[in-house]
């Protein structure tokens, strides 16, 4: 058995808990040093195409500076997602991590394959930017693939105008505003059809 990393700092982000369509309760937590194995287990689930949609690259894993990176609270702020039943299998993370830009952040999501499209995706991003005001952020900027349909979606209903695609990535700033609402259960079950 691996000898446990050591626990960053808590970050000042809160934990969360959510509802895909599918009905499946989640919960959403910042991520520690301890989480830098079960954060490789998912990129390895993950498609090539996902994680080529989150890196532009077809990246297997994260180095382990990389993750202490993402889990210094004084540059970024990461959450793992896991079902409410099972602390150990993280379907997602998500990110935000400052730029040389004075107040942005640029927001970074990756979602298990098999627990895309249930609403997970929009539910974390509106977490992200109801979090990214206590970061000391004013906006969040998305950089993607032009052909990443899931995450377009999610900005266009945020209500993020898209720019006329020129070449294959998205560049998008995405306003924080004073006062952003997030609601825990965003992405309610639907029924059954």
């Amino acid at each position: 058995m691996p000898t446990p990393l050591t626990t960053a700092a808590p970050q000042q982000a809160t934990a969360a808990s959510g509802f895909t369509h599918a009905g499946t309760q989640t919960t959403t937590r910042p991520a520690t040093l301890d989480d830098f194995e079960g954060v490789n287990a998912l990129h390895e689930r993950c498609s090539l195409q996902t994680r080529f949609a989150r890196y532009q690259a077809a990246r297997r894993s994260l180095r382990l500076a990389e993750f202490q990176h993402l889990t210094r609270p004084d540059r970024s702020l990461t959450w793992v997602t896991h079902p409410m039943d099972d602390p150990h299998q993280l379907v997602a993370t998500t990110n935000l991590v400052r730029t040389t830009e004075p107040g942005a952040a640029e927001l970074g999501i990756m979602i298990e394959d098999s627990w895309q499209s249930r609403g997970l995706g929009t539910s974390l991003v509106r977490y992200a930017r109801a979090q990214a005001r206590a970061f000391g952020c004013s906006s969040l900027v998305v950089m993607t693939g032009a052909d990443n349909v899931r995450i377009l979606k999610i900005m266009r209903a945020l209500g993020v105008t898209l720019p006329a695609v020129r070449s294959s990535t998205v560049d998008l700033t995405v306003p924080v505003g004073e006062h952003v609402e997030f609601t825990v259960a965003a992405a309610l079950p639907r029924p059954v059809r």
